[in-house]
C-alpha cells in the first residue's frame, strides 16, 4: 500500500513538474542607439533593440523598457518558432538617459510572469542624422 501511494505521489509530482512553462537559459541582450539632431521639438530619439533566444517558440512575450530619467515604455511581440523574441523600442528624447533596464514578461502586458532581464550594459552610440 506505501509503495502505490509512493507512486501516486511521485507520478502527480512529475505531472505538475512537466506542466510549468518557466523558461531557463533565456539570454537577452539589449544595444541602444541615439538618432542625433532626429526631433527638434522632442530631442534626440533612442532605439533600444531587445534580442532574447531561448525562449518557447511562437509564443507573445512583452519588454518593459526603463530608462533612468524617461517614462518607461513596453513592446510586445511573438517569438518566431525557434524562440527568438525581437523588438525595438522608441524612446522619445531618450538621450536624458544613459542606461535602459530591460524586463521580458510572458504574454502580451507586463502583468504576465518575468522571464528575464537585463540592460545596455554599454552607453548609447550615436548615429547622426541625415537631411536630404
Amino acid at each position: 500500500m506505501i509503495l502505490f501511494y509512493f507512486i501516486v505521489a511521485m507520478t502527480l509530482t512529475s505531472s505538475l513538474l512537466l506542466q510549468t512553462h518557466s523558461v531557463y537559459g533565456a539570454e537577452m541582450d539589449v544595444k541602444c542607439a541615439i538618432y542625433k539632431d532626429s526631433d527638434n521639438e522632442k530631442g534626440d530619439n533612442v532605439d533600444v533593440r531587445i534580442l532574447v533566444i531561448g525562449l518557447q517558440g511562437n509564443n507573445d512575450y512583452t519588454a518593459e523598457v526603463i530608462p533612468d530619467n524617461n517614462p518607461p515604455t513596453s513592446v510586445t511581440s511573438e517569438t518566431d518558432y525557434e524562440g527568438i523574441f525581437w523588438a525595438v523600442a522608441k524612446i522619445p528624447n531618450g538621450e536624458q538617459s544613459s542606461l535602459f533596464n530591460v524586463n521580458l514578461y510572458e504574454g502580451k502586458g507586463i502583468d504576465g510572469d518575468l522571464v528575464t532581464s537585463g540592460d545596455d550594459e554599454t552607453p548609447c552610440y550615436p548615429i547622426s542624422s541625415f537631411d536630404n
